[in-house]
């Protein structure tokens, strides 16, 4: 049996922790023997095969491909925990739905943070607040163009370079951004994310650590054509919104540097799911 699960881009800028969106680019994970190329053994230590263990699924080898990169922040290890969690459950006889939620939650508990792990299992946009995570269909005809460069970035030393206080005025200004967020998907009002995707607990932080980072940021803020700019997940990778129209000129003016990539990537609105069909 082969599952697959979409990686993530989280935080979307205001919502630390708490808004992600799924987009295609899959983590594949088959169990016994791969089918096709470019299958890699899954070591003891992988998160895959930690997850599938935790979701009580039995001792046999699995194998996995994907083209999500890991450590840039584009939920490697989320993918990768719903897909052997899921495979898991559906290896025991839980029915898709089922095993789509207890796959997400052994992920989360895994993860430490449900955002990434709720978009790889349920797909589009989702809102993950504490024991309750909500999914909303994100608008037609938009895309994401997502830049990378070629060094990771560690999530939790990232993480570490956190505050742990902040002003009452920043964290009221995130909570009024990450609500904006969310009623621009639910309304299909994409304009309004210019001004709800600002952010001032984490991506100043982060984007000083990563000069590169910053300077990808800034070019593409200054784009009317974009809809929103946000540093995916804890970075390095930095994403932008913007019409499906216009997605590959943005994504063709971004400068590349050495060993960077820059993809136009679409929205996954399936989640984890058997890889003969949407599960």
């Amino acid at each position: 049996m082969i599952v697959s699960a979409p990686g993530s881009s989280a935080n979307l800028g205001p919502g630390f922790d708490c808004l992600a969106v799924a987009v295609d680019l899959p983590f594949l994970v088959a169990d016994v023997e791969p089918s096709g190329e470019g299958y890699h053994p899954a070591e003891s230590t992988h998160p895959v095969v930690a997850a599938h263990e935790a979701a009580g699924g039995p001792g046999v080898d699995l194998w996995w491909r994907s083209p999500i990169p890991p450590g840039r922040g584009l939920g490697f290890s989320g993918a990768a925990r719903v897909a052997g969690a899921f495979l898991a459950r559906v290896r025991l006889g839980d029915a898709p739905d089922v095993a789509r939620e207890r796959a997400l939650a052994v992920a989360t508990e895994l993860e430490g943070h449900a955002e990434n792990a709720a978009a790889s299992a349920l797909g589009d946009f989702v809102v993950a607040a504490p024991g309750r995570t909500t999914r909303l269909r994100f608008p037609d005809g938009v895309d994401l163009v997502v830049w990378s460069p070629p060094s990771s970035t560690s999530t939790a030393a990232s993480r570490r370079s956190l505050p742990t206080r902040v002003p009452l005025d920043d964290a009221v200004a995130n909570v009024g951004a990450a609500a904006g967020w969310v009623a621009a998907v639910a309304t299909g009002d994409l304009g309004a994310l210019r001004v709800t995707s600002v952010d001032r607990l984490h991506q100043p932080t982060r984007l000083e650590a990563r000069p590169d980072a910053a300077a990808v940021f800034a070019e593409l803020s200054e784009r009317d054509d974009v809809h929103a700019v946000w540093l995916s997940g804890s970075g390095p990778s930095v994403a932008a919104l913007a019409d499906s129209s216009v997605a590959p000129v943005v994504a063709a003016s971004v400068a590349v540097g050495d060993g960077c990539s820059v993809r136009v990537l679409g929205v996954d609105r399936v989640g984890v799911r058997t890889e003969d069909g949407p599960a």
